[in-house]
């Protein structure tokens, strides 16, 4: 099992004791002075929902302030945007202080392969996510159709950026709904491959919680993912200036009917067995897989399904030692 929480971690001293809060890789560590947090400051300087630090794949760190109403500071410099943190720093909210420790530096993930250089139909095993905003209808009428818009625009913007440095080979932005596909051409995904997906599902979650302080939504963002693997049928689809990058067949149908069955079992990710049998450098299966029941099919997918919270302990069993 990874240790995680060994080599990176929060460490606090408050009234006479020290406190050592793991950030295990794609978990999000909230400070604020309402329980929700991940730590809770009884302080009158702290705001509600204060600052986040999000662990990515790589093991990088990175703060936001939240809209703060005092702000956040780093080594007595305000926190104006995401910023990468280091062993070491301090880290002020309110009149609490903060050490980041870090024993063991991030490591990149190694980069996907590059398929755009394709312009015809292939038969290719691909991973495809498909994200969905929940309620969408509702905020839309709720926040006025220049609002919704200009949060949407942020929301894909950032989503875009993430997924591109991910090495998405193809990205669709569909209404409130995101489709990312990548290739796998060694038809076999590796462990990597799977983390990066996952790393794309917490960056989605950060990217949630700024649009929340930027844009004061009604009500909090949400959604639901789906993440599958298959052979689909991948190339330059039409013709002239309208052709594009493009994957079509079951296996992209299934992530998009696993993402609507997270509503059906209450949970945020549901990911197909397929992924797991696709792997080819680890025999690996988790324990508690359900038998999904997805619309239009008269048999069960076999999935894991995981709430945000569950990521990051997954994440420990299913890397190497």
């Amino acid at each position: 099992m990874a240790t995680d929480e060994c080599d990176t971690y929060l460490r606090i001293e408050a009234g006479g004791t020290v406190r050592e809060i793991a950030l295990l890789r794609l978990g999000l560590c909230g400070f604020g002075r309402v329980p929700s947090n991940t730590i809770v400051l009884d302080d009158s300087l702290v705001s509600r929902e204060h600052a986040m630090v999000r662990r990515n794949a790589s093991g990088m760190c990175i703060l936001n302030d939240l809209g703060s109403t005092n702000g956040t500071w780093l080594n007595s410099r305000q926190v104006l945007g995401p910023t990468q943190l280091k062993s070491g720093d301090r880290i002020q909210i309110g009149r609490q202080i903060i050490e980041f420790v870090q024993n063991a530096a991030p490591t990149e993930l190694p980069e996907q392969t590059d398929g755009r250089t394709q312009f015809y139909m292939d038969q290719q095993l691909v991973s495809a996510m498909v994200i969905d905003m929940r309620g969408f209808t509702q905020l839309a009428a709720a926040m006025g159709e220049k609002a919704i818009a200009a949060m949407m625009a942020d929301i894909n913007r950032e989503a875009g950026e993430l997924l591109t440095a991910s090495g998405a080979w193809s990205v669709k932005f569909i209404g409130d709904a995101i489709l990312a596909i990548w290739l796998h051409p060694t038809n076999a995904l590796m462990r990597r491959d799977v983390v990066t997906v996952l790393d794309v599902v917490s960056g989605y979650q950060e990217i949630f919680r700024l649009a929340e302080k930027r844009h004061k939504p009604p009500a909090g963002l949400r959604f639901g993912c789906g993440y599958n693997a298959g052979t689909a049928s991948v190339g330059n689809i039409g013709s002239g200036a309208a052709a594009d990058f493009t994957a079509m067949g079951e296996a992209v149908n299934i992530a998009f009917l696993l993402e609507s069955a997270t509503k059906q079992y209450g949970c945020n990710i549901l990911i197909s067995g397929s992924v797991f049998s696709a792997l080819g450098d680890v025999r690996f299966r988790p324990a508690q897989m359900i038998n999904a029941d997805i619309k239009g099919y008269d048999h069960s997918v076999p999935a894991l399904a995981l709430n945000f919270d569950e990521v990051a302990h997954f994440l420990q069993a299913f890397l190497p030692v």
